[in-house]
């Protein structure tokens, strides 16, 4: 072969591998794009009041902060607060299948930018750095699935769909190409996939029972981890996508506020300087907008869009928020038992707990972490007392209130939860006593029974005593009637009842 038509060869070849490393980039161009706001509008079209929703979250942990802050106590938890992740990788060719140490890259730089551990803390400016704090979370990828089974906190999901969209919600719905979500109360799902429109990520704010099946974050998985795990050659390769939008899943605004361009509105953080919008790729020295001179914008925020390069810093406002968050609407996920291969026994009545004498309850067994080898259920009052199945029905014949025990274990440990006066059997029919009566009368009507309306009246049907009442009991008072019989009439939900009662002096 000719020299010169080798060289041409080789060149080419060259070319044609550069062109293919290059052809599955997300279009960089227009800047860092999370869909997390345009997400939250979605989902309000999908299911109406998730808004209402994420607003009672933030008022709740707003509520916190201020509560610790006047009682003078820190604004965070003593110790780091760990929180179980799961990757779900759904992949249509071969490079979206992301590896392992891709992932394990970016739990690293996880657990690095929110304990404030990144090398590049040193770029923080000064007068930035003395806000600049440690979050105090970390993340574990999670040992244990939902079922109790061990695992290695990544599932992995082939799919037809080649790519997904913000609005569409796909990449959670399994029937649509994608996956599942596990307990959004013991883990932070992290769903990785092919993302339509130039999208990086978004993100579920937090909410007090909003939407569970869509809760986490979404990423593009050229986004994920580091080099040299993440061949992505672009300026979001280094895994702070990840940061921005478990920001978001914690509650935080991008840094700039909610709204569109503008110095009117806020992300409600304290110590983050007023920015009119976002800032692009890496800006070289201050930014100034909205009167924040001379220091300018904080685009060294990992709340902003600036490149990853760029990104170093959560404020310590941004981290008391974090925390209140974690404290209030994500509370459940402090007791998590999902990375530390132990067990948290929990269980709940599938039908109403308030019943009648004789009635059945379906128990379920919510117990979380590995699965157990032992089980023992407790039921005082009920038939059976004692059982070792997952799911027992007991019936309770007598009335009462009564507490409900299950212990789990297995070689190593075990936990057990108690729920005291967890089951209500009410009688079958009206009860009313004392008899006779003094100075009051308690009046019951059976389960899924309520009472209107309470009369006393006399022989000749004169009216004494009248009592408006929306609940299943009432007490009257009788302290000021004359002693003598009466006849008692009950307005309820099934009717009118009449019966003779006596009072005496």
């Amino acid at each position: 072969m000719h020299f010169y038509t080798l060289i041409w060869l080789i060149l080419l070849q060259l070319l044609a591998t550069n062109l293919s490393a290059q052809t599955t980039i997300v279009n960089a161009s227009k800047g860092r794009s999370c869909a997390t706001d345009l997400y939250q509008d979605a989902l309000e079209q999908l299911q109406p009041g998730i808004k209402l929703e994420q607003q009672q979250a933030k008022e709740a942990a707003q509520l916190y902060l201020s509560q610790r802050k006047k009682a003078g106590k820190e604004m965070r938890q003593a110790g780091p607060i760990t929180i179980p992740v799961v990757f779900h990788v759904l992949y249509n060719t071969a490079d979206q299948n992301i590896s392992d140490e891709q992932i394990f890259s970016q739990l690293a730089v996880l657990n690095a930018d929110f304990r404030r551990t990144n090398a590049d803390r040193i770029n923080t400016p000064s007068h930035f750095a003395a806000i600049a704090g440690d979050a105090g979370i970390e993340f574990c990828l999670a040992s244990t699935d939902p079922n109790g089974n061990l695992t290695n906190g990544i599932t992995r999901t082939q799919t037809t769909t080649r790519s997904f969209s913000v609005t569409s919600n796909n990449i959670k719905r399994q029937d649509k190409g994608g996956v599942t979500g596990w307990d959004r109360d013991q883990y932070l799902n992290i769903w990785v996939g092919n993302i339509d429109d130039d999208i990086l990520g978004w993100a579920t704010f937090p909410g007090v029972n909003s939407s569970a099946q869509n809760d986490g974050v979404v990423l593009h998985y050229q986004t994920v981890g580091t080099a040299p795990f993440n061949k992505a050659n672009w300026q979001y390769n280094k895994g702070r996508t990840a940061t921005h939008e478990i920001g978001h899943w914690l509650g935080l605004q991008h840094i700039w506020g909610n709204g569109n361009a503008s110095c009117s509105d806020s992300d409600d953080i304290d110590d983050t300087p007023n920015q009119y919008d976002a800032n692009y790729s890496c800006p070289d020295g201050a930014m100034v907008s909205c009167g924040n001179g001379p220091t300018g914008d904080m685009w060294q925020n990992y709340m902003d869009y600036t490149d990853d390069d760029c990104m170093n810093m959560f404020t310590n406002g941004q981290i008391a928020y974090m925390q209140s968050i974690l404290s209030t609407s994500r509370s459940k996920l402090l007791v998590s038992v999902a990375c530390n291969g132990g067990l948290r026994a929990d269980f709940e009545a599938e039908t109403n707990t308030l019943i009648q004498a004789k009635e059945a309850i379906q128990f379920k067994d919510k117990s979380v972490g590995v699965k157990p080898t032992t089980r023992l259920w407790e039921f005082e009052g009920g038939v059976p007392a004692t059982s070792t199945e997952i799911n027992p029905k007991v019936t309770y014949k007598k009335p009462g209130k009564y507490k409900v025990t299950l212990t789990i274990g297995n070689s190593q440990t075990s936990s057990t939860e108690t729920k005291t006066q967890y089951i209500e059997v009410t009688p079958n029919e009206l009860t009313i006593y004392p008899v006779p009566a003094a100075d009051y009368l308690m009046i019951e009507q059976p389960a899924n029974v309520e009472l209107r309306k309470v009369e006393v009246l006399d022989r000749v049907g004169r009216v004494w005593l009248t009592q408006e009442v929306f609940n299943r009991t009432a007490e009257l008072k009788t302290k000021g009637l004359p002693a003598g019989v009466y006849v008692l009439r009950i307005t309820g939900s099934k009717g009118v009842e009449t019966r003779k009662i006596t009072i005496v002096r």
